[in-house]
């Protein structure tokens, strides 16, 4: 199986220049369309005759009736000509249309499996995978997957059709003068094809360096505050303005040589009709060249020159969209690591009881979790504390399966996590974190969630639960209130209390809360206590918690270090054994300084 993360390296490249067995993969997702493939294919021939044939007329006209001054049947003549060039605008427009409905769906069908891809996918993938580069799949590799099917693949076979046609007319029309042409031909193809790949290497330089801008841009625009605050910004600007310069040069070196490329295939056919006229001149019609001959192998070199350049651009697309077809292919066959069993279990009864059995965890750089055991009974409010890096958050993940352990296990009313559902159990675990996302949207999509399954008056309840119900009737729009991104025109307490009403809304019977109240400030701290009490009314709750002040209440509190349950038992209790939780306690409350746990 390809590997889904590449390098810088891998990322740029250009692929082989057609490997069948990602082209026959692609076709799968071309299948559904195949009568529209069907009818470009069969349009094809028909433009190309279209095209071979209008010389032939012209010689026709040219020989009969323009030399001869006989204007008898020009009228008709002229009638063909006009309908020949009719045809042929209808073809090449349909043909176009074709391409480019063919290019869309295709795209908009894979880009749906991209994305329904990465929704499946676990945490362990997003923490290895760069979010640009997975964007990057969705966005600029079916990109050029789309123009390959609308600029490039069907097109390539009609100018090589083309090409193909054009030579049997010249040959067959007059195998001398066919000569000239035909004999500058592997000159003007393999100059061409030298030139072809100089541009290639200088648009992978173009790329590299236009994909380190759009990083630099992405972590200005994120780290906006950091920057302004240590006044980093000319720093900045002499760096992306270095950067910027560098990818002008590669762009007007990659523009001088499409430059070049045209500019020598005009020559070349210059050259090519000079050295058709100095032969055919000494060529008689009883050779076979009469005038309207040279007028028509003229214009067959006009028509011949134009697929020549346009097949260079051609090469160049069908290489990048099979590098972006690998890259596609690499992603789709990823499995996830976490799946929904084959044969779920659903539980008979729904009390919230946890059971922690010998749990063994860690990132692959050393343990994180080692051999906890832990029973919190139904309804029972525990809170953990400890050190950063003690393993708090870790436990946590574990409980809803955003990771496995590697020894242990889990159970959640008597069955094994891994054993439910991951819908029902996801569903079944409420988390509220450190600091609540939102999307762009609405008030009540980001409550809600986009789940249909919860209506607008569950959303109002939940919001009058937690509190968030105050300042949303202040709004002028209510609950239709667009938020913009991660809704920064919300302050941080209000986002937590919209992340409290969600929990409120989807009524999980286990409640997580990780740091739930360390990034507000006192009022709204205040707030959001109020409304945590009640959210764990008749819940089965765990706290992690930097601030002891928030846990006093708890039923019971696990402290946890180095990855192990070192004490376990009331405030109260810990407080009597003097041990590690004690000294925790002593550093918040007693010291001048309130120094905070870390």
């Amino acid at each position: 199986m390809m590997p889904a993360v590449m390098s810088e390296t891998e990322e740029t490249k250009y692929g082989r220049f057609l490997d069948i067995g990602l082209f026959a993969r692609f076709f799968t997702y071309a299948k559904p369309y195949k009568g529209w493939i069907a009818i470009a294919i069969f349009l094809l021939p028909i433009s190309t005759i279209a095209q071979m044939a209008q010389p032939l007329l012209i010689k026709q006209a040219v020989d009969q009736h323009l030399i001869p001054s006989d204007l008898t049947g020009f009228d008709l003549l002229a009638i063909y000509f006009a309908g020949l060039v009719g045809i042929q605008f209808f073809i090449s427009y349909l043909q176009s249309v074709i391409n480019s409905l063919l290019g869309q769906r295709v795209v908009r069908d894979i880009r749906r499996d991209l994305f329904s891809k990465l929704t499946t996918m676990d945490a362990q993938f997003f923490a290895t995978n760069a979010s640009g580069r997975l964007t990057n799949r969705i966005t600029n590799d079916t990109e050029a997957v789309s123009n390959m099917v609308s600029s490039g693949l069907i097109n390539l076979v009609s100018d090589i059709l083309l090409l193909i046609g054009i030579a049997i007319s010249m040959v067959i029309l007059s195998p001398k003068l066919s000569l000239i042409a035909l004999a500058s031909m592997p000159i003007i193809l393999t100059c061409t094809v030298l030139i072809t790949r100089h541009m290639r290497l200088v648009q992978r330089e173009s790329r590299v360096l236009q994909a380190k801008m759009a990083g630099h841009l992405t972590e200005q625009v994120e780290g906006h505050e950091v920057l302004r605050l240590f006044n980093c910004q000319e720093q900045n600007h002499l760096e992306f303005d270095k950067m910027n310069n560098s990818y002008l040069q590669t762009v007007l070196k990659s523009n001088f040589l499409e430059a070049f490329q045209f500019s020598f295939i005009e020559a070349s056919s210059v050259i090519v009709v000079a050295l058709l006229f100095f032969y055919g001149a000494g060529l008689t019609p009883e050779d076979g060249v009469t005038v309207g001959v040279m007028v028509a192998f003229i214009d067959y070199l006009r028509r011949i020159f134009f697929p020549i350049r346009d097949l260079s651009g051609k090469f160049t697309t069908m290489q990048a969209a099979m590098t972006a077809l690998e890259r596609i292919f690499a992603l789709l066959d990823t499995p996830p690591t976490i799946t929904t069993p084959q044969e779920s279990e659903t539980p008979k009864s729904h009390n919230g009881h946890i059971k922690f059995n010998n749990i063994h965890f860690d990132y692959g750089k050393g343990p994180i979790l080692k051999g906890v055991n832990c029973k919190i009974k139904s309804g029972e409010r525990v809170a953990v504390v400890g050190p950063t890096g003690a393993g708090k958050t870790s436990l946590i993940k574990l409980l809803n399966r955003t990771y496995d352990p590697q020894q242990g296990s889990i159970e959640i009313n008597n069955i094994s996590v891994d054993r439910y559902p991951l819908d029902k159990l996801r569903r079944m675990v409420g988390m509220v974190q450190q600091e609540t996302f939102l999307f762009a949207g609405t008030i009540i999509e980001n409550i809600r969630l986009n789940d249909s399954t919860i209506s607008i008056q569950e959303v109002i309840k939940a919001a009058q639960k937690s509190g968030a119900a105050t300042f949303i009737e202040k709004l002028p729009l209510l609950y239709e209130t667009v938020l913009s991104e991660r809704g920064s025109n919300l302050s941080a307490g209000e986002r937590q209390l919209i992340g409290i009403t969600r929990m409120f809304a989807f009524k999980p019977e286990i409640l997580v809360m990780d740091e739930a109240t360390s990034s507000v400030d006192t009022i709204s701290e205040g707030l959001i206590q109020t409304a945590l009490e009640q959210l764990q009314k008749d819940r089965t709750a765990i706290i992690i918690a930097h601030r002891l002040s928030t846990i006093l209440n708890s039923d019971r509190i696990l402290v946890l270090a180095h990855g192990e349950i070192k004490e376990s038992g009331s405030h109260s209790e810990l407080l009597a054994k003097s041990g590690l939780y004690a000294k925790l306690y002593a550093l918040q409350f007693n010291s001048k300084t309130q120094a905070q746990v870390v």
